[in-house]
């Protein structure tokens, strides 16, 4: 079961009809026995049983913490923080076991080659748990927001637990904060307006992922299987394209789960906020996986900035340089731990290098061209807030992300590097189409269909930015219109979406994390 099958919805009636009619007391229950229902539908059965042990080490953390608050026993302080570094270590190694065998295996092949006695270490033949990575780092944000005194511990491990493995961000997230989902515990009225505006939201994010998504990633993904055949300007054209095919799947799987907990009336936050409406690759990031940034800036670079190590480095610096540099040294330690982390979070070498390496160098490059940036457009009379000089800003960030995005596209680092030599040799031959992506399965229609499509993402992006959602306005509307426009979206999903034989709509890229 995922979040576009047919069980997915099947499970969403019941779970509405049983959360409204039963007592409301019992709500939460209702959520947590449908989390476990989906997961055990979902993901392999024992896979459960990391949650579990995950939650436990949260629980036994905080439980800790609460006894020392409750006794005022400062003394005990040191166990207390050692009880906390201890649990985050292992919630972190049990990630790294499961999700992060790429490092090692990577680890071992290098070794290998220096000492051949060194063996190729394997992946384990374990499956890590459905949405490990966003679960892992809500707990570890739990654990940490506990031991700095900003909310207190879940004393009733069953609702600890549902705060885990809340069933509809299991899938991609977002990376929630205990203090936004206590409202799990909380009574909930029936509300026809979260019942459409859910509803509204899930059939937006289907629309994205089956319409637009699935379909560009036919494109994409069959010009990479065989760049002999296309050739010249098509290896560009599937780099610049990817981030739409992303975009569309990861945002509109995030659509369907913000939808899903808006059925019973749980607002989690936002993810993504119009990225490619991003004047810089700094404001991108805060458009871009909003709660993952967040998360990270919260628990990585504000207590690394804070750190012993950092402040000393920072004091010397001061000696040494003049107090401009002297700031400019701490951050981009900072930065290059805080790019690192999010690279490393994402599971893998390529990642590494597509995320923490470029990004982490493009935000530096920004911040240090900023003053020449700033003395250029002056000399030169640049009206900086001229709808030209936005448009070149907008283009010029969505190719930073695109190029960064070519360690996304490929499976390994070995193929991301083999991707970045093709669009070097393709330099040469920018003006010709070698191939038709006729070949792909991909007809004048669907590229009707994806025009149609984006132009729709560019309306309602539109509309968000001046409304906040689209849907505000929407609601504004008269009844005759608001009808006919998610009916036709309906029509054009049931009609255009890519599923059935030999499509496999229920993979997301995000939900491997």
């Amino acid at each position: 079961m995922t979040v576009t099958s047919l069980g997915y919805y099947a499970l969403l009636l019941v779970g509405i009809a049983l959360y409204y009619t039963l007592p409301k007391q019992g709500q939460w229950v209702i959520l947590f026995l449908l989390s476990m229902a989906f997961y055990l539908r979902a993901a392999p059965a024992y896979t459960i049983l990391f949650l579990l042990a995950s939650a436990f080490l949260a629980y036994v953390a905080g439980m800790a913490m609460d006894r020392e608050g409750a006794n005022g026993l400062s003394a005990h302080r040191k166990t207390v923080a050692g009880i906390t570094v201890a649990v985050v270590v292992l919630n972190i190694l049990l990630w790294f076991l499961l999700k992060g065998s790429s490092f090692w295996m990577v680890g071992s092949r290098l070794i290998h080659h220096i000492i051949p006695a060194f063996p190729q270490l394997p992946a384990l033949p374990i499956a890590g748990a459905l949405g490990m990575g966003y679960y892992t780092a809500q707990v570890i944000g739990y654990i940490i927001d506990c031991y700095w005194g900003t909310i207190k511990p879940q004393r009733n491990f069953l609702k600890l637990f549902l705060f885990v493995s809340f069933f509809p961000q299991l899938t991609v997230g977002p990376i929630s904060r205990y203090s936004q989902l206590e409202c799990l515990y909380e009574k909930h009225r029936f509300s026809y307006q979260n019942l459409c505006f859910g509803a509204q939201r899930i059939l937006w994010g289907v629309f994205k992922k089956l319409v637009i998504s699935d379909r560009v990633g036919l494109i994409i993904s069959g010009i990479w299987a065989d760049t002999g055949t296309f050739g010249g300007v098509w290896p560009w054209v599937a780099v610049f394209l990817y981030p739409l095919q992303i975009y569309t799947d990861f945002s509109g799987c995030m659509d369907i789960v913000l939808g899903s907990a808006e059925l019973f009336d749980i607002h989690m936050p936002e993810n993504f906020k119009n990225p490619f409406f991003s004047r810089s690759v700094q404001e991108f990031w805060q458009r871009w996986h909003i709660t993952l940034g967040a998360w990270a800036k919260d628990y990585v670079y504000y207590p690394v900035l804070k750190s012993k190590p950092i402040l000393a480095i920072g004091k010397w610096a001061r000696k040494h340089f003049n107090k401009k540099t002297a700031k400019k040294i701490p951050w981009l330690v900072g930065m290059a731990v805080l790019w690192f982390v999010m690279g490393f979070w994402h599971g893998s070498m390529r990642h590494i290098a597509g995320v923490s390496a470029w990004f982490w160098t493009m935000l530096v490059a920004s911040e240090l061209c900023a003053p020449l940036m700033e003395k250029a457009t002056a000399r030169l009379h640049i009206n900086t807030e001229s709808t030209s000089w936005i448009l070149f800003q907008r283009v010029r960030t969505y190719v930073i992300y695109s190029l960064g995005c070519v360690f996304f596209s490929a499976d390994s680092l070995t193929h991301s590097i083999d991707h970045v030599k093709t669009l070097a040799g393709a330099l040469g031959s920018l003006t010709s189409f070698q191939g038709t992506i006729a070949g792909l399965g991909v007809t004048d229609a669907d590229m009707g269909v994806i025009a149609i499509g984006v132009l729709a993402l560019v309306i309602v992006a539109i509309l968000r930015e001046k409304y906040g959602y689209a849907r505000t306005w929407m609601q504004g509307q008269i009844l005759p219109f608001r009808w006919a426009v998610w009916l036709l979206l309906f029509i054009i999903t049931v009609l255009c979406g890519m599923y059935g034989p030999g499509f496999n709509a229920q993979d997301f890229i995000y939900e491997q994390f």
